[in-house]
């Protein structure tokens, strides 16, 4: 297939550059690594300041240490499932996102609740269906040319529609 156009994600980080820049530089430490692209090989290249991905990276080691560590806080947080009696087979996470709350220019703090209480708060309840509506349509976007999922897509289709008729009701 033919790329038509490069972009950056919404609502994620960008660089002051264009994203067709940046996916050139990356498709360039590519074909450097013989038609691979790992992050060791993304952070080697971007360690040189004229990089158009320097950017992107915290040089300070102190800093990115910390932010290192926050990232593995948050992945902890996210690895504890648990497991109901009335439903011994469906794990789900132990706590939930409640809110992202900006802290500055750059940072944002998260905070996360219980299972239960993030279920029980219909402010954060419409937040993870607006979540999971999200996930679904990037995971059908991803995979949307397995002709082996069509029935998938159909019934992933078919909810997001539900939900969108409740919300337009309620």
């Amino acid at each position: 297939m033919k790329v038509e156009s490069v972009r950056w994600k919404q609502h994620g980080k960008q660089l002051d550059v264009p994203a067709e820049v940046a996916y050139k530089e990356l498709l360039q430490v590519k074909k450097r690594n013989g038609g691979n692209l790992t992050p060791d090989d993304v952070v080697e290249s971007a360690k040189n300041p004229e990089s158009v991905m320097h950017a992107w990276f915290t040089w300070e080691d102190t800093e990115a240490a910390r932010k290192y560590r926050l990232m593995e806080a948050g992945a902890l947080i996210r690895s504890i499932e648990i497991v109901y009696k009335e439903a011994p087979k469906m794990e789900r996470r132990a706590f939930e996102i409640q809110y992202k709350k900006k802290t500055g220019d750059v940072e944002s703090r998260t905070v996360y609740k219980t299972a239960e209480e993030a279920a029980s708060d219909p402010d954060n309840h419409a937040r993870l269906i607006a979540e999971a509506v999200r996930t679904l349509m990037a995971w059908r976007k991803r995979f949307a040319a397995l002709q082996e999922l069509h029935h998938l897509m159909v019934a992933i289709d078919q909810t997001i529609e539900q939900i969108a008729d409740k919300e337009a009701v309620g």
